[in-house]
C-alpha cells in the first residue's frame, strides 16, 4: 500500500473546509465553555485493521444562514495507513508554514464556530463562541437561541486557560519531539480528573496523546516548528493509528488520528469481555493537516447502569467551520 499516494488522493472528491461525550457527554458538550475544546471523548480504538473498512456515517452540510442540515447516511471507506509515514509527512508540511505574528489585543475576541452531532439522537447543532483574548469574558450562541454573554471568574481548580495563556504556554513548549513527549507525559496540569476520581492512573502515553491532540485543536496560532514537533511526537507514541477517510460533523473527509490501548486511564471503553465499544479520532485535513474536528464511533451498544445510552452505530462528531479575531462579540470574521 502506497500510504503517501493514498494521502495525496484523500481530498480529491471532498469539499474544502470553510474559513480558516451517556448523558454527561451531551450535557458537557452543550454547556458554555471557555476557550479550550475539552478533548475528553472516549479515546477508543480496536486493533489496527489491515484492509479498508466500510462504516456508516451521517453527512451534514451547513446552509448559508449557518443552520446544519443532515443528509441520509452514507457509506464511507476508512483506510488504515502507516501512522509513522503520514505523521512524518504532516511534520514536513507544518515546517513549511510561514511564521506569523498574530497576537490579538487583550480586548479583542476570538470567534469560533462549531457544528456538534450528538450520538443519542443524531441531533446537530451549530455553536458559536466569542472569547475575549485576556480570558475575562465569553459570549455564546447555540443554534438559533439568542447570544448569551458572561464574565469568567478566575477558578484555581479549573484547568482551562485563556487564549493569551494558551499562547504563552505554546511559546514555551520544546520543539524537539522527544523533549516535547517527555514534557507532556509529565504535565500534571492536564491530569485526567475523571480517571483519578475512579482511583485509576492515566498511562503516560495516553496523557501525551490527549494533550498533544488538545493542542492541535486550538485556534490560537501554532508556531510551525512546534506543530511539526507535535506530529513527530505523536508518531513516537505506541498505539497511535491513522485512518484515512474519517469524516467530521459536516461530512468533510480527513485523516483520523486515534490512540488505542487497554490500559487504565487511556480513555479506552471496553465491555466486560474486553471488546472495544467505541473508537475516537482527532480529524485533520488530509492535505494541510489543519484541525477539522473530532469523531467517536460506537462499535457496540454503550451501556450506562445496564441501559443502552448509545446504540451500536451511533456517532458523536464535531467540526470546526470558522474562526478568527473580531472586536466585539456578535461579530464574525470577514
Amino acid at each position: 500500500m502506497d500510504d503517501l499516494k493514498l494521502l495525496s488522493e484523500l481530498r480529491a472528491d471532498a469539499p474544502e473546509p470553510d474559513a480558516d461525550r451517556l448523558r454527561a457527554l451531551r450535557a458537557r458538550s452543550l454547556r458554555p465553555r471557555r476557550f479550550r475544546p475539552v478533548l475528553s471523548l472516549p479515546m477508543v480504538t480496536t486493533a489496527a485493521m489491515t484492509a479498508a473498512v466500510a462504516i456508516a456515517a451521517v453527512v451534514v452540510v451547513v446552509n448559508d444562514d449557518g443552520r446544519p442540515v443532515v443528509s441520509p447516511p452514507a457509506i464511507v471507506e476508512v483506510t488504515p495507513v502507516s501512522a509513522q509515514v503520514v505523521l512524518r509527512q504532516a511534520a514536513l508540511t507544518a515546517e513549511k508554514r510561514r511564521p506569523e505574528d498574530t497576537s490579538p489585543r487583550p480586548d479583542q475576541w476570538l470567534y469560533r464556530k462549531s457544528v456538534v452531532m450528538q450520538p443519542a439522537d443524531g441531533a446537530v447543532e451549530t455553536q458559536e463562541y466569542w472569547t475575549r483574548y485576556d480570558g475575562t469574558e465569553q459570549a455564546t450562541r447555540l443554534g438559533s437561541r439568542p447570544m448569551q454573554r458572561r464574565t469568567i471568574e478566575p477558578d484555581p481548580g479549573d484547568d482551562d486557560l485563556s487564549p493569551r495563556q494558551y499562547a504563552d504556554r505554546l511559546a514555551k513548549l520544546p520543539t524537539d519531539p522527544d523533549e516535547l513527549l517527555d514534557h507532556v507525559k509529565g504535565d500534571l496540569h492536564w491530569r485526567d480528573k475523571p480517571v483519578e476520581e475512579r482511583g485509576l492512573h492515566e498511562h503516560p502515553d495516553a496523557r501525551a496523546f490527549r494533550v498533544l491532540s488538545l493542542y492541535l485543536g486550538q485556534e490560537e496560532y501554532m508556531p510551525p516548528k512546534l506543530e511539526a514537533a507535535i506530529f513527530r511526537a505523536l508518531a513516537r507514541i505506541p498505539g497511535v493509528r491513522v485512518d484515512l477517510g474519517v469524516r467530521d460533523a459536516v461530512g468533510r473527509s480527513g485523516m483520523g488520528i486515534a490512540y488505542e490501548s487497554g490500559s487504565p486511564g487511556s480513555g479506552t471503553q471496553r465491555d466486560e469481555n474486553g471488546e472495544v465499544v467505541a473508537r475516537s479520532y482527532v480529524v485533520l485535513d488530509g492535505t494541510t493537516y489543519n484541525y477539522l474536528g473530532s469523531r467517536t464511533e460506537y462499535l457496540r451498544d454503550y451501556l450506562i447502569n445496564g441501559e443502552v445510552a448509545f446504540s451500536k452505530g451511533s456517532v458523536f462528531a464535531t467540526a470546526e467551520v470558522a474562526a478568527g479575531v473580531v472586536d466585539e462579540p456578535g461579530q464574525v470574521p470577514e
